[in-house]
């Protein structure tokens, strides 16, 4: 800490004071099961997530020893601020070095206030800036992470992707490559999904993944659209004006495009909140980071027959390629 300026000493302090606090705050599952606190939507919910583990642990061969064992009410809808920033121009996602884990393309922060402060130090820097809320944040395995009331608002389905999301972490972890380690989870808390509802879900719960799994196709082909126009934009050289201009009717297009598309298919209101954010690069890279590289994973796992330590072997193989190579490789199968 003595070797780190003052901006990066107060960060990590903060950092660790609100890591301190939550650990502070949890209590046993037992004891939360207890309270006349909970509603019966979080009651269910704290239940589920012991079948859930047992499942991630039997059948995925997720790590979930001493993890989620604890609960914890938190005062707002997430536990840590994340901030995503990129330059106006480029589809390159701004990164932050950290101790131990390397570089990522994410901040995150216990203090709205001070994610607040930061992000408007970024914007002054001529950056764009995307902020979001998360509702789970993982600690590699380092501790015994609690269940928050911030990841018990959602329905079984979307509980148990991110009850394994979060267990994916603590099983791999790539240093220095956020896309690598999201996209990872992504498709390895997908598949979970898909297999505990094979062997415990209801025919109603298997629609609603059904329903789920159309809309995000929909709305990553949207995205994906304006993404590639905007990366054809960035590098065509004309004056930034001209750039702006023609980056405003893009993303006027993308949001145009997304309403025609709701009109198909209903389950695409879940992304009203994301189409109505500001729609810059920062915001777009944080949708890629999360599902780029999904088909590498999911080749990988349906090359192993399905065969859960094939596939990890498999990415400790794809982990020994280069961003590029593992892009080149992803861009051959989505063709």
């Amino acid at each position: 800490m003595l070797s780190l300026g003052g901006c990066q000493a107060g960060y990590y302090a903060h950092l660790a004071g609100g890591h301190v606090g939550l650990m502070a705050a949890r209590q046993p599952l037992e004891e939360a099961l207890a309270s006349d606190l909970l509603t019966e939507h979080q009651r269910h919910q704290l239940q589920l997530s012991q079948a859930l583990l047992g499942f991630a642990d039997e059948r995925l061969a997720l790590p979930s020893e001493k993890v989620y064992r604890h609960y914890v009410a938190l005062p707002q809808d997430w536990v840590v601020w994340n901030l995503f920033a990129a330059e106006e121009f480029s589809l390159q996602p701004h990164q932050w070095c950290y101790p131990l884990v390397g570089c990522a393309g994410y901040r995150g922060y216990f203090s709205a206030t001070r994610a607040q402060r930061d992000r408007q130090r970024l914007e002054e820097k001529g950056l764009q800036v995307f902020g979001a809320g998360a509702i789970a944040y993982s600690t590699l395995g380092w501790f015994r992470d609690p269940l928050t009331s911030a990841m018990l608002d959602g329905d079984d389905v979307w509980f148990a992707e991110l009850l394994f999301h979060e267990l994916v972490h603590r099983r791999y972890y790539l240093k220095g490559d956020t896309r690598f380690n999201e996209s990872l989870a992504t498709a390895v808390a997908r598949e979970g999904v898909r297999r505990w509802l094979a062997a415990h879900g209801d025919p109603a719960q298997i629609r609603v993944l059904e329903q789920r799994d159309q809309a995000q196709k929909v709305f990553l082909t949207l995205v994906g659209s304006a993404r590639q126009s905007l990366q054809s934009l960035y590098a065509s050289g004309l004056p930034a004006a001209q750039m702006r201009q023609a980056r405003e009717q893009i993303l006027a297009d993308l949001r145009r495009d997304y309403q025609a598309a709701l009109q198909q298919t209903p389950a695409l209101a879940g992304y009203q909140q994301w189409f109505a954010g500001p729609l810059n690069n920062a915001q777009f890279n944080m949708v890629s980071d999360y599902h780029d590289q999904v088909p590498l994973f999911d080749a990988a796992l349906l090359e192993c027959g399905g065969n859960w330590p094939c596939f990890w072997r498999q990415v400790n193989k794809l982990a020994r390629l280069s961003p590029e190579q593992r892009a080149a490789i992803t861009e051959r199968l989505n063709d």
